[in-house]
């Protein structure tokens, strides 16, 4: 897979449309605390609040989000009083919401703060922003790791999956710790929102779609070794790549079957995380590899390795992509391969840095067909970008569905349940020219980094903080036999 000019022309699209599909309702999802909601308590003080702040009532002040403090803070709803001499590096907010009986399926918090934040449900941590995963928190000794704007902070904000088992029956709190990054701040503001998702009773799940009718082949991710009895990738399903069968790729980062995973909710990992010690390359052809990532295929390499593809289909997934802040170097991918030279990236999705966004499409993801990725000279190659058809921007803020659909007569993007673009072959006859897609498709997964400054970035090992985080989530693939 490459990467791809944002100066090229687009692929010629028709009008976005929305695909309807039969698929039954079998999920509410109830907004028990919005943005800017009101009834927040909040402490704001040289002093720490008692230490039982996070289950018991107390009679903090009451508020209104936003929150703000100082200048520059943009439209607030409460502003924060200002404490006298120093300002406190921390402050406090919480809120209690209701939940009946019946415990929802899924639970999500999107938040931003100035400058970092950690959240608690009930007395359990969920999540941190901007703060280091490895300190203690502390009312006057802890520091956010950066000092963003509040604007740079309300235009990027963060959505964590929350374990459902943090709720219970009846009142809960979220709860959430401010820190700034230095003393002297001339600011600070917040706000968060939950959200959770509820199963309908008496419905019965059905992912039919449309036309194609109900998925020939799925990985749902529930597989689980029953040498270990964990969570793991289902070897009849998938090929889990490594450096003996794939060599040193051409980005920055080594093949590692150790980074792929999956865990106890039935979500795949595919991480990229910094190696201690840097792998340089013997042939002194591309970077020095300062990242181990991982790869899945179904292409058979070897004797017993995983091989399944088709021509035409559907294919989809859902899957969170790790293109937020702090993740410069990273390009997640879910991609379709022929013995030929065609290949078609159906998702696409590239990570920035804090201080610099090196590509105006960075908060969207893109879907790009390719003649030949080997040879740059030959290659013919075409794209939508989704964010230009109605998609969604940006990708990072939680899991979204990417599906492509290809035909004898049409292909299609379809993101989140909207078709953005199509394509015939009148319009396209690259798509269907068989010296290059006259071979069954097979699927790959797998998250890149680098591979060199001029695409979508290469990590600096001097500035370890712009590239972290690397975690490609997948719900699950499906896929959908053309029959005619």
């Amino acid at each position: 897979m490459t990467s791809i000019a944002a100066s090229a022309p687009a692929i010629a699209a028709t009008e976005a449309t929305a695909v309807t599909a039969t698929t039954t309702a079998t999920s509410r999802t109830v907004t028990h605390i919005p943005t800017g909601s009101a009834g927040w308590r909040y402490w704001r003080s040289a002093t720490a609040p008692a230490s039982t702040w996070l289950t018991e009532s107390t009679p903090w002040p009451n508020g209104t989000a936003p929150f703000g403090w100082g200048r520059e803070t943009g439209p607030v709803g409460t502003v924060l009083p200002t404490v006298s001499g120093s300002q406190p590096l921390s402050t406090y907010f919480k809120k209690t919401f209701v939940v009946e009986s019946e415990l929802p399926t899924s639970v999500r918090v999107t938040t931003w703060a100035d400058d970092g934040v950690v959240l608690y449900l009930n007395d359990r941590e969920i999540g941190r922003v901007n703060v280091a995963s490895s300190t203690a928190i502390t009312h006057d000794r802890s520091y956010a790791v950066s000092a963003p704007s509040s604007l740079t902070a309300r235009q990027r904000p963060v959505t964590i999956d929350v374990p459902v088992s943090a709720l219970k029956p009846g009142t809960n709190r979220l709860a959430a710790h401010v820190l700034s990054n230095w003393r002297a701040t001339p600011n600070i503001s917040f706000d968060a929102s939950l959200t959770a998702t509820y199963a309908v009773a008496g419905v019965a799940d059905d992912d039919s779609v449309a036309g194609w009718g109900t998925p020939d082949w799925r990985d749902e991710f529930s597989y689980v070794d029953p040498a270990t009895g964990k969570p793991a990738v289902d070897p009849t399903k998938w090929n889990v790549r490594e450096r003996s069968t794939l060599g040193l790729l051409f980005d920055a980062a080594v093949v590692d079957r150790q980074q792929v995973t999956v865990d106890s909710e039935d979500t795949l990992h595919i991480r990229a995380d910094w190696l201690d010690t840097p792998i340089t390359r013997t042939s002194g052809t591309g970077p020095t590899i300062w990242h181990k990532t991982g790869y899945l295929d179904q292409r058979q390499l070897r004797t017993g390795d995983v091989s399944r593809g088709q021509q035409y289909g559907r294919w989809e997934i859902r899957a969170k992509t790790p293109t937020g802040p702090n993740t410069l170097g990273s390009l997640a991918a879910f991609w379709l391969r022929n013995s030929q030279s065609g290949e078609i990236d159906i998702m696409e999705a590239w990570g920035y840095d804090n201080a610099a966004v090196r590509d105006q499409v960075i908060d969207t993801a893109t879907t790009t067909v390719h003649t030949h990725t080997s040879n740059p000279s030959l290659n013919k190659k075409f794209w939508w970008h989704h964010s230009q058809h109605g998609g969604p921007t940006p990708v990072w803020d939680g899991f979204h569905t990417y599906a492509f659909e290809l035909t004898p007569a049409y292909a299609a993007i379809i993101v989140d349940g909207k078709e953005l673009a199509r394509t015939t072959p009148a319009q396209n006859p690259t798509l269907w020219n068989t010296e290059y897609f006259g071979s069954p498709l097979h699927m790959r997964l797998n998250l890149h980094v680098g591979p060199s400054a001029l695409y979508w970035g290469l990590p600096d090992p001097n500035n370890r903080a712009a590239t972290q985080n690397l975690d490609f989530q997948v719900d699950y693939v499906r896929t959908w036999a053309y029959e005619g």
